[in-house]
């Protein structure tokens, strides 16, 4: 583990930062600065951000449950890939284990508060590994598809899966090898699956496209798919793409540029794949994830890959958050329990170039937290936070108690965030600055203010 990270600023003469007690040293110009503006709040914590695919053994069993519900879990996606492989899913006759599956992960989805997406390609065998000796609509010909999707319907009713906890996720990166045929096919295939699921349950909650890429008007995927499902009445409830890599707040606002000029109203946007596999599942990155997702109001999941069989396994460590088979904490879980640990009311916080965050103040409580990240391959160095409008509830005698703690870069066993430094911090002018020797852009921060 890295050793802990810490600086001195030199001491302005309206500002005292009160740190742990270590030789003078010189300051350290910010080479970027995070502003939060206390003044500025409003809405609850939704958690949106934190979710997987696939990251729990086939059972439903481990990693344990503690460790998904600490973190606040509001997705989990799967479809049974790779089960059975290289013959597995509906297409190869092997419906049935991975329809076993689909019954463990719901139940545990259930028990742990989180909304469960039912990837149907994943059901049908379209796995990126597995045979897939015949594609829906393949001639001309939909039983097989309709006769799949009414199976799957009726396995759902039985098993209680008609509520809005479940979404129907209706194909995965229709736009690469998960679909081997045509735009023209796919988007027929949307609407027949579509309307099936509806009709048999009302309300039920459509997703889509889930496309390998962002959405942009110069893609002429996107605007085939808009213009289809618009035209078909056949728009899915909720939006989704895949961020490996991208920004989520970026892309949230094009869509929205995108729905309007064709008149599309949807009730959720998605990005329920971010976080391409090595650096971007690190803690840093991880937290600038989840900021961008806060930002766009997009509910994420966690990018996963791997083999059964194979350390890390598609059927493990909750998309790279705790090691594999052990099942224990990582650097970027400790992320995800600081982001769970928040509440109250998120706050303003003015992003930097490279760097991000999410920000919470709960005046019950007393207490604003802060989890800090930079996008792969940001700013390394001196990173100031500046917050202004400190409101009255906080300070105490004048200062606050300011607590850095770095969630590291590694993909072994951490027990707790590193403490950077704990120690008041007298406000001035409503105002105060916490430094950040932020050394590996891999690593994250979280800041906690208390009185």
């Amino acid at each position: 583990m890295l050793k802990r990270l810490g600086r001195l600023l030199a001491v302005p003469v309206l500002i005292v930062l009160a740190l742990v007690a270590q030789p003078a040293a010189p300051a350290l110009a910010a080479v970027e600065t995070l502003t939060v503006d206390m003044t500025a709040y409003g809405g609850t914590p939704t958690y949106r951000a934190s979710g997987f695919i696939y990251g729990i053994s086939q059972n439903g069993a481990t990693p344990s449950s503690s460790l998904q519900s600490q973190i606040k879990v509001k997705v989990m996606r799967a479809g049974g890939s790779q089960i059975g492989c290289p013959n597995g899913g509906y297409v190869n006759g092997g419906y049935t284990p991975r329809w076993n599956f689909i019954k463990a992960y719901y139940a545990r989805a259930r028990a742990t508060g989180a909304k469960f997406s039912l990837l149907l390609s994943g059901m049908w065998g379209s796995d990126g590994v597995c045979n897939v000796p015949r594609w829906p609509g393949d001639s001309g010909n939909w039983t097989e598809y309709t006769n799949f999707v009414n199976q799957l319907i009726a396995d759902a009713k039985a098993n209680g899966m008609t509520g809005s906890d479940v979404r129907w996720d209706m194909w995965n990166e229709p736009n690469i090898f998960f679909w081997g045929r045509t735009q023209s096919q796919y988007l027929e295939m949307i609407r027949r699956g579509t309307q099936l699921v509806r009709a048999a349950i009302p309300g039920a909650v459509i997703e889509g496209p889930s496309y390998a890429g962002v959405p942009t008007s110069s893609n002429s995927w996107w605007t085939t798919y808009l213009n289809y499902v618009k035209a078909n009445n056949v728009v899915p409830n909720i939006i989704s793409w895949h961020d490996l890599p991208g920004d989520p707040a970026t892309d949230a606002a094009n869509l929205s540029g995108m729905l309007s000029s064709r008149g599309i109203t949807i009730s959720g946007t998605s990005v329920n794949e971010y976080g391409a596999f090595g650096d971007e599942q690190q803690p840093g990155p991880s937290a600038w994830y989840i900021s961008r997702l806060e930002r766009c109001n997009c509910d994420g999941a966690r990018a996963n890959w791997g083999m059964v069989g194979q350390t890390p396994s598609l059927y493990d460590t909750f998309g790279w958050l705790v090691t594999a088979n052990a099942g224990q904490p990582m650097g970027q879980w400790w992320v995800y329990k600081r982001y769970a640990d928040q509440t109250g009311q998120r706050t303003k916080i003015t992003a930097s170039s490279s760097h991000d965050g999410i920000v919470f103040q709960d005046s019950s409580a007393r207490k604003s937290i802060a989890v800090l990240g930079a996008k792969a391959g940001g700013a390394q160095g001196a990173i100031d936070v500046r917050y202004t409008g400190i409101p009255s509830w906080l300070p105490t005698n004048g200062s606050v108690n300011v607590l850095v703690e770095r969630m590291p870069s590694t993909n072994a066993y951490v027990s707790a965030p590193t403490v950077v430094s704990n120690s008041r911090v007298t406000v001035s002018g409503g105002a105060i600055t916490v430094p950040v020797n932020w050394a590996n852009a891999k690593d994250a921060y979280a800041v906690t203010l208390t009185p």
